[in-house]
């Protein structure tokens, strides 16, 4: 990813900023403009919440050079307490502890380093609670 993107985005990936309609009351993630259910300007910042449940999760063995020191990771979809759902790396767990319906909790920790330019990207991951 660009740096002027990262940037960019900052705010919402740092924070786990959505937003909340507040015409229909429907939360999504990640920030948009509009309401992606009935198409509002009338959105406000919405703060995700921090814990959550695994839905599904797999192994990655094979990915990208930036993330190869990393393998083999879980990566999951976790349905969060306020309902919505995110896809993230499940870190402080031994893959074979891994398991449908586990309870974790969103922590901030290092996505990917980019060595050709010292870029580190943050963001945030998921650990069993």
């Amino acid at each position: 990813m660009e740096p002027p993107k990262i940037w960019r985005e900052k705010r919402g990936k740092y924070l786990a900023m959505g937003v909340e309609c507040s015409d229909c009351m429907t939360k999504q993630f990640p920030f948009t403009e509009n309401c992606t259910k009935c198409g509002s300007k009338n959105v406000k910042k919405y703060k995700l919440a921090t814990t959550g449940k695994v839905l599904y999760f797999s192994t990655v063995t094979q990915t990208t050079d930036e993330m190869m020191v990393c393998t083999p990771y879980l990566i999951a979809i976790i349905e969060l307490a306020d309902g919505i759902k995110v896809t993230g790396q499940i870190v402080d767990c031994n893959l074979s502890e891994a398991k449908e319906g586990m309870n974790v909790r969103m922590v901030f920790r290092v996505l990917a380093r980019n060595g050709s330019e010292g870029l580190i990207r943050y963001g945030y991951k998921f650990a069993p609670i």
